[in-house]
């Protein structure tokens, strides 16, 4: 017996043989599909990590925004008068 008919009638090679065919037939096509559709989702900000990112970047640039002004509004008007605007933002911000 040849080698090359032995691997040919051999029951596991033929069953390996053919898993290579059905993942060649279904597996490289499905591969490609999920690598377009993460990409259209990573395109268009839908997926989870890239929404958390541009969440967290816009609660920094918020802060940023109030450190600012936080910074700014002492210098325009008295302290008191600061003092009272930041009261009734807080008190505002909670209604």
């Amino acid at each position: 017996m040849s080698l090359k008919s032995y691997i040919l009638g051999s029951y596991i090679f033929q069953k390996l043989f053919s898993l290579s065919i059905w993942f060649i037939l279904l597996g490289i096509p499905t591969i490609i599909i999920v690598t377009l559709f993460f990409y259209t989702a990573k395109g268009t900000g839908n997926v989870a990590g890239f929404i958390v990112d541009k969440t967290a970047k816009r609660v920094r640039t918020y802060q940023q925004q109030q450190r600012k002004r936080d910074k700014v509004e002492p210098a325009i008007g008295t302290q008191q008068q600061h003092q009272q605007q930041q009261q009734q933002y807080r008190a505002n911000a909670f209604v």
